[in-house]
């Protein structure tokens, strides 16, 4: 079988015996792989610095039918060295990965989820806000896996646009105040919020930083997804316990 080139992001790195390493890589053009990089780790590696997490390589690996793939080449061409030197970004472009990763199994090809990663990482090299550019990423990856919640509608009853929203986590999407007592997970939402989703969902990716957000709608669809995702997924997100704890202690800003 020929060798495979493609452009993609590192997600993970582990140790494989005494040399080699294992890359998680989604790339643009086949998804989420999983390859070993032999030679890495001797005293002169070939590769050496072009496999730190989140860095945007070129990639030459051969295709293995029931073992990792075996990556021969891997070339950085991104470091986002910016977000290195930040202890927020550099969390958040962590949590953006992990998620990421839950979300997809291998060789799922989606090139707007590498996109979406990709344009995301430059933001927030660029000092871009990191919460705003997290929401717009929640919420453009639950659009391409087919995990939105629902907002056009009361889940309940189907009645279009509610006087009274509720956010239903366990639902999936908004319900109506007549119907919010059959909830046990559920909290009020401001229309605010809900077009705020609707609007980034709806806009291409590079026009979502057009859109105006209020501090309050920032904090509720925070607090929305926050709950929505886990429960989802079926999973914690390791990264975003982490961010919290950070807020906690101090270390960085809540809003």
């Amino acid at each position: 079988m020929p060798a495979l080139r493609a452009e993609g992001i590192i997600l993970r790195k582990y140790f494989l015996r005494e040399t080699s390493y294992v890359l998680v890589v989604f790339t643009r053009e086949f998804g989420k792989i999983r390859g070993v990089l032999k030679g890495a780790r001797d005293p002169y590696p070939q590769f050496a610095g072009n496999f730190e997490i989140f860095t945007q390589c070129d990639l030459l690996f051969y295709k293995k039918k029931r073992n990792m793939d075996l990556v021969t080449h891997c070339e950085a061409r991104d470091f986002f060295l910016p977000i290195r030197k930040d202890i927020e970004r550099l969390t958040y472009a962590s949590y953006f990965i992990e998620l990421l990763d839950i979300a997809t199994g291998d060789h799922d090809k989606k090139e707007e989820l590498y996109l979406l990663l990709l344009e995301s990482l430059r933001s927030l090299a660029a000092g871009a806000g990191p919460k705003r550019t997290a929401r717009v990423f929640e919420i453009k990856l639950l659009e391409t896996i087919g995990l939105l919640p629902a907002l056009d509608a009361c889940l309940k009853c189907a009645s279009p646009e509610p006087e009274s929203n509720y956010f239903s986590v366990s639902g999936g999407g908004i319900i109506c105040g007549n119907c919010v007592a059959k909830e046990d997970m559920a909290f009020r939402i401001s229309k605010g919020t809900v077009n705020f989703i609707r609007k980034i969902a709806a806009l291409p990716l590079l026009r979502t930083g057009q859109i105006k957000v209020a501090r309050e709608v920032g904090m509720e669809t925070e607090k929305a997804l926050k709950m929505f995702i886990p429960y989802h997924l079926g999973r914690q997100v390791k990264s975003m316990r982490f961010l919290e704890e950070m807020e906690r202690g101090g270390i960085l800003m809540k809003d």
